[in-house]
C-alpha cells in the first residue's frame, strides 16, 4: 500500500494488486453495485473474473487508480476506482466504481475517497471527472448532485 492516512479509524490507500483476494473482493463488489437498484440483476462470476483481470492488468497501468478504505483490522469497507480518459475533446477521470459497505455509508468515507479520485485526477491533467449513474440509483444521484456534480447527458433506452 502506498501512503496511507487514518480517519475515523479508516485507512485510505491503494487497492493492494498484490492480494488475490482483495482483488477479487474488489471485483465483486463493482459487479454487485446493481442490486443496490436493481434487485434483478444477476451477479455472473464470468463478470467478476473478467474485472479482476482488469484489475490486474492495472498494476501496469498509470491511467486506473483505485483507492480503499479499509478498517484497522484490514477489512475493505470502501472503494474507489478512476480510470484517465478523454470526453468532450478533453482529459478527463472516469468514475468506474464508488462503494461504501451500507454499515459504513454517512460517516464521512464516500466523500473522503471522491476527494482523494480528485485530487488525484487533477495531479494526472483531468479537466473534470465523469460517472455514469443508472436512473433508477436514485441516492447516487442526489449524493453526486451534493458532491458538485451536474447532469450534461441522459442515456435513452428503449427495449426491443
Amino acid at each position: 500500500m502506498l501512503k496511507a492516512d487514518i480517519m475515523h479509524n479508516i485507512v485510505y490507500g491503494t487497492l493492494n494488486f498484490e492480494d488475490s483476494n482483495e482483488i477479487r473482493r474488489a471485483a465483486q463488489i463493482h459487479e454487485s453495485a446493481p442490486l443496490n437498484w436493481n434487485p434483478n440483476y444477476i451477479v455472473r462470476d464470468e463478470r467478476i473474473q473478467n474485472w479482476c483481470n482488469f484489475l490486474r492488468s492495472a498494476t501496469q497501468d498509470s491511467s486506473i487508480y483505485v483507492i480503499s478504505a479499509k478498517t484497522e483490522s484490514g477489512e475493505l469497507v470502501g472503494l474507489h476506482w478512476l480510470q484517465l480518459t478523454e470526453k468532450y475533446n478533453e482529459k478527463c477521470a472516469h468514475i468506474q466504481s464508488l462503494w461504501v459497505a451500507d454499515e459504513h455509508r454517512l460517516a464521512g468515507i464516500g466523500a473522503e475517497l471522491k476527494k482523494r479520485g480528485e485530487e488525484w485526477a487533477k495531479k494526472n491533467g483531468a479537466k473534470f471527472i465523469v460517472t455514469e449513474v443508472f436512473y433508477a440509483n436514485k441516492k447516487m444521484i442526489n449524493y453526486n448532485i451534493k458532491m458538485g456534480f451536474s447532469a450534461r447527458q441522459v442515456e435513452m433506452v428503449k427495449d426491443l
